[in-house]
């Protein structure tokens, strides 16, 4: 791989981030996507004036040499972090460029800010292709309580709350999470005593909310593929017809549940198969009344991945 063929790889994708990007309100998305964008099993996120470039295969170090010569040409980035992410093993992240690793910093997405670092792992703080599927979420929240599941930092909660949402509930078993979550409503100046914020095992709050008679006007599903916890141990593609069921049961009459799920060895046509099991699980009926995917900068190639891998569903009970 030239040096010029890397660069004509990356002012294509630069080039179409500039059209479907608003960058007047947004500064955080994905620049490369792998092979929606001719560079395989290579990601390239821009978070402000950090880059982080991800690598799932083995790549020698000329190649990443002539990435990072390009990122500096056409991006001028204040640092690249790499991140080495091979089958079965840990994240390695490393420094490319700049004077420190990044960490609790600020970003903007459709005007909305979120705390960012590059020191955890394999997450940042905020699922990129997920920004149509948020702006979605905010404008369908008004008055709404909602109930946010496996929250994460609670990005969902928070363009919930800016849309007008009553109040939220944000689980997640990660305390770490849970704290990151206060960190980003509050610094949109959102009261977080105004909002809940669980640390525990989302299937037993399910349970303990339907036990007690509580209900929500909005339930928001975004679980990992796979999780154990002390009493679970749960997979997408097994359990969450189940899930979505629970979900239903402590939904309100004309409340909208919403799930979704990145995992793309289950296509669209397996994922509708398995939700009519949803129907072993509650007595209410729903309709499906939206479905989407990933944002435009997410592209694939449709050869190795044959359609989107992001599955967003919108239910009304």
């Amino acid at each position: 791989m030239t040096a010029e063929h890397v660069r004509k790889i990356i002012l294509k994708a630069w080039s179409l981030r500039k059209k479907y990007v608003d960058h007047t309100l947004t500064n955080v998305y994905r620049l490369v996507n792998s092979y929606g964008d001719f560079l395989p099993e290579v990601t390239i996120d821009v978070y402000d004036k950090n880059l982080l470039v991800q690598y799932f295969k083995p790549y020698e170090c000329p190649v990443k040499d002539k990435i990072y010569h390009a990122l500096k040409e056409m991006v001028m980035p204040e640092n690249i972090t790499e991140k080495i992410r091979l089958k079965g093993e840990g994240v390695k992240t490393h420094l490319i460029s700049g004077t420190e690793l990044p960490g609790d910093f600020v970003v903007r997405e459709n005007d909305i800010k979120f705390t960012i670092s590059f020191r955890e792992g394999g997450g940042t703080g905020l699922f990129l292709d997920q920004r149509d599927n948020r702006r979605k979420i905010q404008t369908l929240a008004k008055g709404k309580e909602v109930l946010n599941c496996f929250c994460y930092t609670s990005s969902f909660s928070i363009y919930a709350s800016l849309g007008g949402a009553a109040r939220t509930t944000n689980v997640d078993l990660s305390r770490k999470a849970i704290e990151w979550s206060r960190k980003n409503f509050s610094l949109n100046h959102l009261d977080v005593n105004d909002h809940e914020f669980i640390v525990g095992d989302v299937w037993d709050w399910i349970k303990l909310f339907q036990k007690k008679g509580r209900t929500f006007d909005m339930v928001i599903i975004d679980p990992p593929s796979f999780s154990t916890s002390k009493t679970t141990v749960f997979t997408v593609e097994k359990d969450f017809p189940q899930l979505i069921g629970m979900g239903l049961n402590i939904l309100r009459e004309g409340g909208i549940l919403v799930f979704s799920t990145n995992m793309a060895k289950m296509n669209f046509s397996k994922f509708f198969q398995l939700l009519s099991r949803v129907k072993d699980f509650t007595l209410k009926a729903y309709q499906i009344i939206d479905v989407s995917s990933q944002g435009t900068d997410f592209p694939i190639d449709g050869i190795h991945l044959s359609e989107p891998y992001l599955k967003f569903v919108i239910l009304s009970a």
